[in-house]
């Protein structure tokens, strides 16, 4: 019990106000030295029940009872497989608990009587609620956590401890993703393969919105005895193209008259294939350059070590390539171990694709399937390297699992441009992934530098946020004395 004081006691036996601030207490029972001191609160009534002998002034009191202890209710519910129906709730539930953390899989248990209610749910996802007093009364409670059903263990005995009945087990509804795995760009038989995904500015699935069109600084590829600008040879053409010297231009991402840079910049563009075939690609760039083709480096590294000069000579490479369209990308350099040709900026690049890259192939207009020209798009030395945002990639990758018919009924509440909480993406990040990973190692990788996730209870949603910039969310306040009873903190070393 505890005990308040009154200090002010205004006017004289029948007082009608006593203050303890800021409550004024309005009714003296009795007269003079009556014994009951009441104040009205809405439909509740308070006594006070000690009037002290001097009228004029001093202390009332009252004794107030302590608050009635109740603490919160863990409530275990039963659901489909695909957490969309609802079964029931577990009753006679004596041992239940579950373990959520954020960017996790996460685990629960529920041990039950094998009543026959309990028997019949046969659920596949197992719900946690969580409810203070006021939100049971209010909502119900609220979903803080939900598990897939991996594990059933049948017990038996003669008491509640021991007796008959059933636990339940299993890690959280993210453990699902660990159902699927990454494919190659295309599918498994797509050409060219490599043993990982790259996500990054070369990736197919980046797109090209903003890059501007490609500046051609030379059109095709200028025989030894061009003249204007007068070229020196034998620089022109490179040694070892082929004699289709109409077939593409010399590009680069801006204009000459804008001056030399010592950079990298990036070009895009696309071809198709009628029927899956090998290709000859011709490359060259005035310091050195790579290829990508659909995110995999087709080339050997750069065409170059430093002071070499790339352009004098033609680099190929011939992949196999599936029907199709195919995405070329390829990373250009102008370095000052690299002459300036006059008339030409530093930074000028070559590339051709044909048909037919077997041996003895000849190549030529008609087996052209792409050049260099003002067509290509580019990116003018960009100081950061763009690359597809985490929301693009998982909905990539979500799309490719279901068309397998995986991850059934999944969803992201994420978009291609923001986070799950609204907020853009700020992380410009290439991404690797080994083909086999399971969907759940993507994420986990994802979690270590831009993400965190967590699968929404209700349905099948993956949540999915910017790393470090949103809490994880509270199912129920928690306070000493009103529903906690323990608190236990376990402070690292």
């Amino acid at each position: 019990m505890t005990t308040e004081n009154f200090d002010t006691l205004t006017g004289t036996g029948g007082a009608v106000a006593f203050s303890h601030s800021p409550q004024q207490f309005d009714t003296l029972a009795g007269s003079g030295g009556g014994v009951q001191f009441t104040t009205t609160t809405g439909a509740v009534t308070t006594l006070f029940d000690t009037l002290p002998t001097v009228a004029q002034a001093g202390q009332f009191t009252t004794e107030v009872p302590a608050a009635t202890f109740t603490p919160a209710k863990l409530i275990v519910e039963a659901w489909s497989a695909d957490n969309a129906t609802y079964l029931g709730e577990l009753n006679e539930a004596y041992s239940r608990s579950f373990q959520d953390e954020l960017s996790g899989l996460g685990r629960g248990s529920v041990s039950v009587l094998s009543t026959s209610a309990n028997a019949s749910l046969n659920p596949g996802v197992i719900r946690w609620k969580v409810a203070t007093p006021e939100q049971l009364a209010a909502t119900g409670g609220v979903y803080a956590f939900a598990s897939r059903v991996e594990q059933k263990q049948w017990r038996y005995g003669s008491d509640e401890e021991s007796g008959r009945g059933f636990t339940m087990s299993g890690r959280g509804l993210v453990s699902a993703w660990e159902d699927a795995i990454v494919f190659p760009y295309g599918g498994i038989n797509a050409r060219p393969s490599s043993d990982s995904r790259a996500f990054g500015w070369f990736s197919p699935e980046l797109p090209t919105t903003g890059w501007k069109p490609a500046v051609v600084a030379i059109s095709g590829l200028a025989p030894n005895s061009r003249t204007v600008p007068p070229l020196p040879d034998p620089w022109f053409p490179p040694l070892g193209w082929t004699s289709d010297l109409s077939g593409s231009d010399w590009v680069w991402s801006r204009a000459t008259t804008f001056g030399t840079l010592d950079g990298a910049s990036l070009f895009r563009s696309t071809f198709s294939l009628a029927s899956a075939d090998r290709v000859a690609i011709f490359y060259t760039a005035q310091s050195r350059c790579r290829v990508w083709i659909d995110g995999v480096l087709v080339t050997p590294g750069w065409t170059s070590e430093p002071n070499e000069e790339s352009f004098i000579y033609a680099h190929r490479a011939t992949p196999y390539l599936s029907a199709g369209t195919h995405y070329v990308a390829i990373e250009a350099e102008s370095k000052p171990w690299t002459p300036v040709l006059p008339g030409v900026t530093r930074g000028i690049l070559q590339c051709a694709i044909y048909s037919g890259g077997g041996a003895g192939a000849t190549y030529n207009s008609g087996s052209r399937l792409l050049g260099t020209s003002s067509s290509w798009v580019c990116l003018d030395y960009p100081t950061v390297y763009p690359a597809p945002t985490p929301g693009l990639i998982l909905r990539t990758l979500l799309e490719e699992a279901q068309a397998r018919g995986a991850l059934t009924g999944w969803s992201l509440s994420c978009t291609d441009t923001a986070d799950s909480a609204g907020q853009a993406w700020d992380v410009d990040q290439a991404h690797v992934f080994r083909i086999g990973q399971t969907y759940a190692d993507v994420l986990r990788q994802m979690a270590d530098t831009s993400i965190d996730y967590r699968a929404q209870p209700a349905g099948l949603r993956l949540d999915v946020f910017r790393k470090d910039t949103v809490i994880t969310r509270e199912a129920a306040i928690f306070t000493i004395g009103i529903n906690l009873t323990e608190l236990e903190e376990d402070q690292p070393k």
